[in-house]
């Protein structure tokens, strides 16, 4: 029996300078039958993450629609559950909007300023296993980089080092996301027994054949952390939100595009890494990099101008953690 499951969410906004919105963020809060969002600051880009136990037999399937000047179809975001999850690509002829992997993307130079959810249940997966839902919406993914703080204060969160080189799996090369993402959730959890390979295995995109899907990363590090935390992807407005997150006590695992001096490799295709501390005297980003050929060489320092222009090269994605109050 399948049951369409939808969230009322409220919403934040997450202003990236003081004058122009470029970027929302809205948290579930509450459950209904039926939810639709509209009047929203244009936007053209949209990435939903949610946070769930993962059921022991069916799964969930996740539609979203956008309104520009009408609202387009019902488009398959992704489908989680007991057996894997697979992104897709969806579209029909004449949409506004497309599913590619992890985002909807508003089509033709498009805005939209509306959105609806619906959440479609198949067996034993129910609400009451999902405990977080979160919507990113953005409209100016290439934006560069803000820097309104000084960092002048230094910052070191012990994550342990986790090389992908050193897995015994025979595509490790491919592993930068789920062993970035281990290593932080084993952080956050104190669970050093949280094996790289399973969580590979578990976030693993069948339908694009890639260990590297965003949402799917978070999805599982909220399976490993439970319902007291919340797990998201954003494209965050500049280090700021980072340096500000590291002295909150909580890593950001970020993508970046080479060229990065002193990386392992030169990361021209997209790379994850983690960010777990900040050098103010020397004004470099730690982070615990798993392209490294050994564990104990993943902790990186990268000058600050050379980690914000390779990750402006991939729009500034993060996985963000936060801990929820009680």
């Amino acid at each position: 029996m399948k049951k369409i499951l939808c969230f009322i969410l409220t919403a934040f906004l997450v202003f990236l300078n003081m004058s122009v919105l470029e970027a929302l963020m809205i948290h579930q809060t509450a459950i209904e039958q039926e939810f639709r969002q509209e009047n929203l600051p244009p936007f053209n880009e949209l990435m939903i993450s949610w946070n769930a136990d993962r059921p022991e037999k069916g799964k969930y399937l996740f539609y979203v629609s956008v309104k520009t000047n009408d609202w387009s179809p019902w488009l398959l975001y992704a489908s989680w559950g007991s057996d894997g999850q697979t992104s897709f690509v969806s579209s029909e002829k004449d949409a506004p909007a497309r599913v590619y992997q992890d985002a909807v993307e508003v089509l033709a130079g498009n805005k939209a300023t509306g959105f609806q959810i619906k959440i479609v249940s198949e067996d034993s997966a129910v609400l009451n296993r999902i405990h977080g839902l979160h919507i990113y919406m953005n409209s100016d993914k290439t934006q560069e980089a803000k820097q309104t703080i000084a960092y002048s204060s230094p910052v070191f969160l012990n994550v342990k080092g986790v090389s992908q080189m050193t897995l015994d799996h025979v595509r490790h090369t491919d592993l930068c996301s789920p062993t970035s993402t281990t290593a932080v959730v084993r952080y956050l959890s104190n669970n050093s027994e949280i094996d790289p390979i399973n969580f590979a295995k578990r976030s693993w995109d069948s339908g694009f054949d890639i260990f590297g899907n965003w949402v799917f990363n978070v999805a599982q590090a909220a399976v490993e952390l439970g319902p007291t935390w919340n797990c998201w992807v954003e494209r965050l407005s500049g280090f700021d939100d980072i340096y500000q997150r590291l002295h909150r006590g909580t890593p950001v695992i970020v993508s970046v595009r080479g060229p990065l001096t002193g990386s392992a490799q030169a990361y021209r295709t997209g790379h994850l890494m983690a960010v777990i501390g900040f050098d103010s005297e020397q004004q470099k980003v730690i982070t615990m990099d798993p392209a490294f050929p050994a564990d104990a060489q993943t902790i990186t320092f990268y000058d600050l101008s050379d980690f914000i222009q390779a990750w402006n090269r991939r729009g500034r994605v993060a996985y963000v953690y936060e801990k929820k109050i009680n």
